[in-house]
């Protein structure tokens, strides 16, 4: 009866996994979709959104920051600058960026607002993905966010230079894809000085 349920439950979790669609080396669809853990474990191609929560208050740049939750399957319990995750299959760029920012803040985000950023090609052991970089101001107030996937913890404003010195002082407590912030205020600061 035990290896029946573990055998059910496996089921259950493979078929809760997300789909995504493949792309080539040159962000090109391959119409190949596979399990977001087969993506991974094979290295193909795919195609995530990264959101970047600011306001400017004076001079000063402050971002959105949260605690990534402990069940998360990367970086749990860690800190980060960005929101966003995987596009699924059929989704599109814009889909995925108001999908992402609904489960992971409870957020209705307005797409006229959105500022493009970058695209970015990223080829790493087993996680080779196009990232669709945008920035949002964000002049809501944090009682307008909720937390209601266990995707995130806790949220907080920092400026710039403060989590630029919290990546110096503590680089343990953030995820690593904050290594590349300084990266991501500066191409922001770019945009808007146009």
């Amino acid at each position: 009866m035990g290896a029946m349920f573990f055998q059910v439950a496996n089921k259950i979790l493979i078929m809760n996994q997300e789909y995504l669609d493949c792309v080539n080396d040159s962000n090109e669809p391959s119409g190949e979709k596979k399990l977001r853990s087969e993506i991974h474990a094979d290295g193909d191609w795919h195609r995530v959104v990264h959101i970047y929560f600011f306001r400017k208050v004076g001079e000063t740049f402050n971002f959105l920051v949260h605690l990534r939750s402990k069940s998360k399957d990367s970086s749990p319990n860690k800190w980060d600058t960005r929101f966003g995750g995987h596009l699924k299959s059929g989704e599109t760029v814009a889909g995925a960026v108001i999908s992402e920012i609904k489960e992971e803040l409870g957020y209705d985000l307005d797409l006229s607002k959105l500022i493009k950023g970058q695209l970015v090609r990223k080829k790493r052991a087993g996680n080779n993905e196009f990232t669709y970089i945008f920035y949002y101001p964000f002049d809501g107030d944090l009682s307008e966010l909720s937390f209601v996937d266990n995707e995130v913890s806790e949220v907080k404003w920092l400026t710039s230079d403060q989590i630029v010195a919290e990546l110096e002082d503590n680089d343990q407590a953030w995820s690593p894809s904050t290594k590349s912030f300084a990266y991501i205020f500066d191409y922001l600061k770019s945009i808007l000085e146009k």
